[in-house]
């Protein structure tokens, strides 16, 4: 065995697998053998493998403009019986341009910028406490005006990480051309490539992404039909790995044309959408009820469930609903720009003593990931 440790290396790697990333860190100094075994990406997709099947605890990384500091803050929560605060992280990144959530999965986290002929797109490793700024996308073109949508996954079957930019351009009265410009970012070979692909598929610069089945979805719709504003809205999916695009339905008889009150979440593993309804309040749009509907049988339209229903009309309005929580209950924003957490089944909100920009937070799972290392 090297470095005088009286073990085979098998043994060695079933030891540090089981270690957190925090220590594994500080193990790479123990000797070059060490850090070229835990920096080996067979060794990254084992301890991840392990840590998918042996997460014990839910921690979530919260992220938001706070009101009372005055600053963005990026933070860690323990999220078991209670929401309690465990550690704030710094963003690796000392720059004033705002970033926005593109993705996130498997531990890391997938952000843009706003400014769209200068597109940064940032891989984040929260735990890591480590960030990767992506090579300037292949399409920029300062003369035709356009808009764009990121997605970020991974790709089991070729253990990498990928980020998809669908490129729009826009013609007279900002109408939407398609097919858009697509291209695809591969981790391992840190370059974008574009991809010929037949997209009918018009996909709303504010659409939400969930990333289940090995394919991210968004709320999107067709463009054969002539009036975009009633064209019937559908899930857009991008597999992964064979790289080709798709629909679903959403579940029947609902009235979806107003695609800002739709979005898409993951409640436990499957895909899941949130369907709010107006109210109206001081001229602000709020909601006061949103279904939760999941999709049972992946692939199966028809297997649609409307979970629960979210009523906080009584509250004030909900402003945003956020994540699912461990526990089985809800974060959501409410009308005052206060983080709650929501109980299905007495139907009542607890505070959390947070409040920041509604547009800004974002609830993210947080898991140990040595990609990036």
């Amino acid at each position: 065995m090297r470095d005088g440790i009286d073990l085979p290396e098998e043994i060695v790697i079933q030891i540090l697998v089981y270690l957190p990333v925090e220590s594994l860190v500080r193990f790479r100094c123990v000797s070059k053998s060490w850090d070229s075994l835990i920096t080996d990406p067979s060794f990254v997709s084992l301890h991840l493998r392990r840590v998918m099947a042996r997460q014990d605890r839910s921690v979530v990384l919260l992220r938001h403009y706070s009101l009372t500091q005055c600053k963005e803050r990026n933070t860690l929560y323990l999220d078991g019986e209670s929401f309690s605060e465990h550690q704030e992280l710094e963003f690796p990144l000392k720059t004033n341009d705002t970033y926005y959530l593109a993705g996130s999965c498997n531990g890391l986290v997938c952000f843009s910028d706003y400014i769209i002929n200068n597109l940064q797109v940032i891989l984040w490793n929260p735990s890591l406490r480590k960030c990767v700024q992506l090579p300037i996308p292949r399409f920029i073109d300062t003369d035709l005006t356009h808009t764009y949508v990121l997605g970020f996954g991974f790709d089991s079957r070729r253990e990498d990480y990928k980020v998809v930019r669908l490129i729009y351009i826009l013609g007279k009265s900002w109408s939407v051309i398609v097919p858009p410009v697509v291209e695809v970012y591969e981790l391992k070979t840190n370059a974008w490539r574009g991809i010929q692909t037949a997209v009918p598929y018009v996909i709303p610069e504010s659409s939400s992404q969930a990333f289940v089945n090995g394919a991210i979805h968004w709320i999107g719709y067709n463009l054969d039909d002539k009036v975009a504003s009633h064209s019937k809205s559908i899930v857009v999916l991008f597999d992964m790995h064979d790289e080709v695009f798709g629909e679903m339905e959403l579940p029947k008889g609902g009235d979806y044309e107003n695609r800002l009150n739709l979005s898409l979440a993951v409640h436990q593993d499957s895909i899941c959408l949130l369907h709010c309804h107006p109210m109206e309040e001081d001229g602000h749009q709020l909601y006061g009820v949103c279904w939760v509907w999941v999709l049972k049988e992946y692939g199966a339209s028809d297997s649609w469930t409307k979970l629960f229903t979210i009523n906080i009309g009584q509250h004030g309005g909900i402003g945003r609903v956020l994540s699912f929580r461990k526990q089985g209950d809800v974060l959501l924003v409410t009308h005052n720009d206060e983080l709650v957490s929501y109980d299905l089944r007495s139907q009542r909100i607890s505070r959390l003593g947070l409040y920041g920009v509604a547009r800004s937070f974002e609830v993210i799972p947080y898991m140990d990931c040595l990609v990036l290392i």
